[in-house]
């Protein structure tokens, strides 16, 4: 059974969250956000461009989008940012900045620090910018069909990046959950049919790599670091970090495995959605083993999406 983190690791306060050098080192050198949401009929998770700037984190996305469409109605929002040394886990609260529209504007903090963020923002993602604008069908709507999305940081895990486990926390995550009874049972899986997808998409299934779970808890969607290990298998998580963050259990949940790069051409991926559960493995020091039960299949190649049902 996995054993409580000390106490320095579960209370340090939010606003010292950037006095850390680490975690300003992901923020930093993160490539990506991972950020899920809850869109009243599951969890959804995709990788973005960000920023960081006035203590937020910001991102742009078009205005019909799924996660502005889910922010409307529900503006929690689980976050992750990976780098190669460190994973950093946050939850916080969404707010859509619409220029355009006034929406998000009209406070005096906001006016001045917009300006702030657009040039930290395209600063930080030039390339991501021009690649979309290379890329992308021209005309008006492709600048006008974009908003911002502010994004406040409530709570924060560190984790090492290895199998270091967790290593700080700050703001409010309530005393750590315990790990239900029971282990984990024989490692098989469901295989998922890879030609649901693309071609060009399959092979995402079929290997072992670094993932994004989008995952039930009080605190609402988090996103939290996996390793896919393949089709036909279950994922693994940190099984210290599903008792920090009090994920242990289950529910709707989705995994987002891609590929990216500047180009929005070479942006690919695909969310496994349907009900996923959390069970401990044999051992203090194993991971958690997360068995999804998948329904939906949702892909991406560029601009084009699709979504397909998964048979059984």
């Amino acid at each position: 059974m996995t054993s409580a983190p000390p106490s320095d690791v579960r209370h340090r306060p939010l606003g010292a969250l950037t006095d850390d050098p680490r975690v300003r080192e992901v923020l930093a050198g993160a490539p990506v956000l991972h950020s899920a949401v809850d869109t009243g009929r599951g969890l959804h998770v995709t990788p973005t461009a960000f920023s960081w700037s006035g203590g937020a984190l910001w991102v742009v996305t078009t205005r019909e989008s799924v996660k502005v469409r889910a922010l409307r109605r529900r503006p929690s929002v689980g976050l992750l940012l990976r780098t190669r040394r460190h994973d950093l886990v946050l939850t916080g609260d969404a707010e859509l900045v619409d220029p355009l529209r006034l929406h998000g504007v009209a406070r005096p903090e906001r006016v001045l620090g917009l300006p702030f963020a657009a040039l930290h923002y395209l600063g930080r993602n030039y390339r991501h910018v021009a690649g979309v604008l290379r890329d992308a069908t021209p005309g008006p709507a492709l600048v006008l069909d974009r908003l911002a999305v502010r994004i406040q940081p409530t709570r924060a895990v560190l984790l090492g990046a290895s199998a270091s486990g967790v290593l700080a926390a700050w703001g409010d995550w309530g005393e750590p959950a315990e790990p239900p009874p029971g282990t984990a049972p024989d490692p098989a899986a469901p295989s998922l049919d890879p030609t649901l997808l693309p071609a060009p998409l399959r092979p995402l299934l079929r290997r072992p790599g670094p993932g994004c779970l989008a995952w039930p808890s009080p605190h609402g969607p988090l996103a939290l670091p996996v390793h896919w290990r393949g089709n036909g298998s279950p994922s693994d998580t940190d099984a210290e970090l599903l008792s920090v963050v009090g994920g242990w259990g289950g529910g709707a949940a989705g995994l987002s495995l891609g590929t990216g790069g500047y180009r929005l051409v070479s942006k690919r991926g695909v969310l496994i959605r349907g009900t996923g559960r959390a069970l401990p493995t044999e051992g203090s020091d194993g991971p958690a083993r997360i068995e999804l039960d998948a329904r939906r299949l949702t892909y991406w190649e560029g601009e084009q999406t699709s979504t397909v049902p998964v048979p059984g």
